[in-house]
């Protein structure tokens, strides 16, 4: 027993007289802070690592229980010399503090081609992997577009459409807050810390996302006035453009934000259809030719005010009007056994108006021990379409003018939405290396619809809610080698609406990252995640919708939400100024939406016709591999596959199963030349393979082509040639196949000189304040016919 206390006491002793050490790692050129910094703990004089810890996200880093001596604090970042100080902790020491150390950037020329500290290596963390931003790459960039294309895992295409690992389905954040991709023209590279890639994202994100694209801002802004404008124009065979602009205002602890941006997109399109039902051997054969033309504007307005160091308010304003029309003009030929019998002459209008708008007030405040934090947000959105169309046809015998009979219809669909969401979230941090998460969303929609047919209410108002209750808790731990996080997310949904048979239920959505690190460039993943994809509001409108061919479709508001487990691993290997990262994974799906075709009699003139509707079909696995990669001068990525659909059998058909294979690769070619580097050639490539649904599958072109780009100051400008020396191109076809019926549909468009000019210039003007994170994540019901996107 004696012993026993003796061992306490000395113990506690050694207790007593261990210390902790505490500092902040910053920037030396703009003092901003350094997070994922490696801080090591020296022993002087014989130099003995004793320990290590990483810095957290503002800089701040902690060593716990040091004995009294003489040390060395040696810190290290890809990209920044080595720095550090010496400390000594005594006897009776409180928490020693530490002054900040500065990291200077390393500058290195690599070919022609000028890199600071191996151009933008990614720090491998469990969760994400970061890529800070070197002063001398900011520089070379004119906007958040452009600074997105040298970063790994990211495309940036002609249009500025942004893909992650190949994939749309995705969200970008900026300090947190979710914005939507216009944004990007807005930022300054220069104000830009970092950018991290979370490609398994935790059960804080909503369930139905693939990735995250997450800049991170210096947490400075300006005294005075800031932004950008920018033109990108087609002005040949059908002007198309894009007009961006940005302005920031600061004055002391306030900033007030405005940015608008408008898309006008003009093609000439053309439709090729041939439907057959062979009970009776009949052939229907349109082609179409026409135009389409869309209009989009996003206004985004707010400000952010800094009340303290520890609390902060966000509001943000949105507002988003879009505007398509497509017009054709198709004629159609009724085969019976291959013996033409009759022509139609069709003239459709399609209509969509739509308008979309939010406000979100976001609150953060920040506590004494780093990481800690709590947010709330409070979030109110709403949404109107119009969907007007209408066709005529006239029907003649074949190679003759008599008019046999004639037929119009006009459709209009009313589609609202609005959703109330509110939010809060806490993070805890567990000593230095691990860190608490937890939060809850209340969430509550309303839908409805109403159709009305040439002018007269088809049916009652049909109205659709649902209450959603969510909940996620997990942990997040790093050490040198082993990171591992661990989230659990749960939601609730109960929903009200005359048709719905399952009311009620509840998913489970876990998520696990397990992380082991070879060498600092060196990194192997292994992720697991499940993920659910509601029925938007369109698959769900009840009512029924027929074309030009008397084609009806119907949504269904039945439908359930489908589910994705996917188990990945992913191995990086960094070396130079390159980044190498092949994976493999296996994908299980279930209830996934899929068409099924009807064939039945049309209402109009008994002629045979198919009757489409959305079920929950599709259940399977996936099963492929991929690479993601930036080598020397080319940033690329790929994906191969090899899937299996279930057979399903329904109370009324049955969809015999089926293997398929497909692929997808994007990718960009980079070369920077002349004095300082500021004059860029480039050539892109984006394909994907076979999409597969049901009953049909579809193909896709490829684009491609070459382009440069030139900085002057604060000027850029530049060219990009689509599709060379194309002239109709077929952008998809789409196979389908059902009993009694098939059908080929194929969509083209006119890509004749489909030269594309750009022009920016960004201003900055004042001097540096205090910058506020801000998060706001707002979903989006909007929909574009665009062709190019």
């Amino acid at each position: 027993m004696k012993g026993i206390l003796v061992g306490l006491l000395l113990a506690a002793s050694v207790a007593a007289q261990a210390q902790n050490i505490s500092g902040k790692v910053c920037l030396e050129n703009d003092r901003s802070p350094v997070p994922y910094a490696t801080v090591g703990l020296v022993q002087l004089p014989d130099s003995a690592m004793l320990t290590g810890v990483i810095t957290l996200g503002d800089g701040g880093y902690l060593l716990e229980n040091v004995k009294p001596g003489n040390y060395f604090i040696r810190v290290s970042y890809v990209g920044y010399r080595t720095n550090g100080r010496s400390v000594t902790v005594a006897d009776g020491d409180g928490e020693v503090k530490v002054d900040t150390i500065f990291l200077a950037e390393t500058t290195a020329s690599i070919d022609e081609i000028m890199v600071v500290g191996e151009r933008l290596k990614g720090k491998e963390m469990v969760d994400r992997t970061t890529y800070a931003i070197p002063e001398v790459v900011a520089r070379t960039a004119t906007n958040g577009y452009d600074l997105l294309k040298k970063i790994p895992q990211v495309n940036v295409d002609y249009q500025n459409n942004v893909t992650l690992n190949g994939s749309s389905n995705f969200i970008i954040q900026v300090d947190g807050r979710q914005r939507d991709k216009e944004y990007l023209a807005r930022l300054l590279p220069s104000d830009i810390q970092s950018i991290e890639i979370i490609s398994n994202p935790s059960g804080k994100y909503e369930g139905n996302i693939d990735g995250v694209i997450s800049i991170i801002l210096k947490k400075e802004a300006r005294y005075g006035i800031n932004g950008n404008v920018g033109l990108n124009l087609k002005p040949f065979n059908k002007v198309t453009s894009q007009t961006t602009g940005s302005i920031d205002y600061s004055v002391g602890k306030i900033t007030f934000y405005l940015t608008a941006l408008n898309i006008y997109q003009a093609l000439d399109i053309s439709q090729t259809n041939e439907s057959r039902f062979t009970a009776i051997d009949s052939t229907i054969s349109l082609y179409g030719e026409g135009g389409l033309a869309v209009t989009m504007t996003t206004i985004n307005s707010g400000f952010d005010y800094y009340i303290n160091d520890r609390n902060s308010l966000s509001l943000n304003v949105s507002y988003k009007p879009i505007t398509q029309d497509i017009d054709l003009l198709g004629e159609t030929f009724l085969y019976k056994a291959e013996n033409p019998l009759s022509t139609v002459i069709t003239n459709t209008l399609n209509g969509y108006k739509s308008d979309e708008s939010s406000a979100s007030l976001f609150y953060k405040r920040n506590y004494r021990n780093p990481v800690q934090e709590l947010t709330v947000e409070n979030t109110y959105y709403n949404f109107r379409s119009d969907e007007d169309n209408s066709f005529d046809n006239t029907r003649y015998p074949y190679n003759s003018t008599t008019v046999l009979d004639t037929y119009s219809r006009h459709e209009e669909n009313l589609n609202t939405r609005n959703y109330y969401s509110a939010k809060v979230n806490y993070v805890h941090p567990l000593g230095m290396n691990a860190k608490l998460e937890a939060g809850y969303q209340l969430y509550y929609q309303q839908m409805s619809y109403d159709f009305m047919v040439n002018n007269i209410e088809s049916d009652n108002l049909f109205e659709y809610n649902e209450l959603r209750n969510s909940a996620y808790g997990g942990v997040t731990y790093n050490l040198k080698k082993i990171g591992a996080q661990a989230m659990l997310r749960v939601e609730n949904s109960h929903i009200s609406a005359d048709s719905v048979t399952r009311p009620d239920y509840t998913c489970i959505l876990p998520s696990v990252n397990l992380q082991y690190k070879f060498s600092p460039s060196h990194n192997l993943k292994f992720t697991y995640n499940r993920r659910i994809n509601r029925p938007g509001i369109y698959d769900m409108n009840p009512y029924f919708r027929t074309d030009q061919n008397y084609n009806i479709s119907q949504g269904n508001p039945d439908l359930r939400p489908d589910y994705r487990d996917r188990l990945q691993l992913t191995y990086t290997w960094n070396f130079g100024s390159n980044y190498f990262s092949p994976y493999i994974y296996n994908e299980y799906f279930s209830d996934r939406t899929g068409s099924e075709y009807l064939v039945t009699r049309s209402p109009v003139d008994n002629s045979l016709i198919t009757f489409t509707k959305p079920y929950n079909l599709l259940s399977g696995y996936e099963l492929g591999g991929g690479v993601n990669a930036t080598l020397w001068y080319i940033n690329f990525n790929s994906r191969f596959y090899k899937g299996h659909i279930n057979e399903y059998e329904g109370q009324t058909f049955t969809i015999p199963g089926r293997d398929y294979y497909s692929w997808s690769m994007t990718g960009a070619a980079y070369v920077s030349f002349g004095k300082n580097k500021k004059t860029t050639a480039f050539a892109f490539l984006s394909y994907d393979g076979i999409n597969m649904n049901a009953r049909s599958k579809t193909y896709n072109h490829p684009f491609y082509g070459p382009g440069f780009q030139t900085q002057i100051k604060n000027h850029s400008m530049g060219v990009v040639w689509v599709l060379p020396l194309s002239t109709n191109v077929k952008l998809n076809r789409t196979e389908t196949e059902a009993p009694e019926f098939t059908s080929t549909n194929i969509i083209g468009f006119n890509a004749s000189n489909f030269f594309q000019f750009s022009y920016s210039y960004k201003f900055n003007k004042g001097r540096s304040v205090k910058k506020l994170d801000r998060k706001v994540e707002v979903e989006s019901d909007s929909k574009s016919g665009a062709i190019m996107k």
